[in-house]
């Protein structure tokens, strides 16, 4: 078994393509998550990312693609192509069990020995959220994956899948399953032995605030979802 060195290091934003700033892109940030979930199957998804990566060279930041979980010939074509540009890591996004991270592991392993990569060099972070009965369940995430590295948790996917509201006015509380899931994903990553992010909403204003919370929650840090947060947390 090779190790994989990859961490998860702050300040991280995720950006699509047509959101990144150009400084950003070139050296201003530690982790970039690129989300290309709406078109990375596509052949011209490698090319923009090809671009990027080579812009990003220069830096000591890491470089994840944020992608949905693959389900076709076409998928695992589209993961292929990927891999061969040496992205540090992959974020899968709509986890919805151990089962999707063990097949997303070998579909990397897989493209890793034809691409003549290191296995396990390719990092592996597993975003949670838009299915509330993964984070109710009592698997453990614990040598799911040797490429695992953390979780991210997408509150905003999570009220989405529970029809419930972040903050409930009426009981001058955050919402009681927010609370719960929120809880539930700090408790996963610790039985794991990894650590947990909280990707911010897109209406945060007070990013600080927020990061202070999610710390005193036991969350390892936040993600930014734009420049303006960015710029907030890497302020202090």
């Amino acid at each position: 078994m090779s190790v994989n060195r990859f961490e998860m290091t702050l300040p991280v934003l995720f950006a699509t393509l047509d959101a990144l700033p150009s400084r950003i892109e070139a050296h201003e940030i530690a982790t970039v998550i690129l989300d290309i979930r709406k078109h990375w199957v596509t052949g011209s998804a490698a090319d923009e990312m090809r671009t990027v990566l080579r812009q990003r060279q220069s830096t000591a930041g890491y470089t994840l693609f944020r992608v949905g979980i693959p389900n076709d010939e076409a998928g695992l074509t589209a993961i292929e192509r990927l891999v061969a540009l040496r992205p540090h890591g992959f974020v899968l996004s709509g986890c919805g069990s151990v089962a999707d991270i063990q097949k997303f592991d070998v579909m990397l392993r897989v493209a890793e020995a034809r691409k003549g990569i290191e296995s396990g060099s390719i990092g592996l972070v597993a975003e949670l959220g838009e299915d509330a009965a993964f984070l109710l369940s009592q698997t453990s995430l614990k040598d799911v994956s040797h490429r695992l590295k953390a979780i991210i948790f997408d509150s905003e996917s999570l009220t989405q899948a529970t029809a419930s509201q972040a903050f409930n006015t009426a009981a001058s509380r955050t919402g009681a399953p927010l609370l719960l899931a929120r809880a539930a994903a700090v408790i996963k990553a610790r039985q794991a032995g990894i650590a947990c992010y909280e990707l911010l909403r897109d209406r945060d204003d007070d990013p600080q605030t927020r990061r202070d919370i999610a710390l005193a929650d036991g969350f390892a840090g936040v993600v930014a979802r734009n420049a303006g947060q960015l710029a907030a947390l890497a302020a202090g």
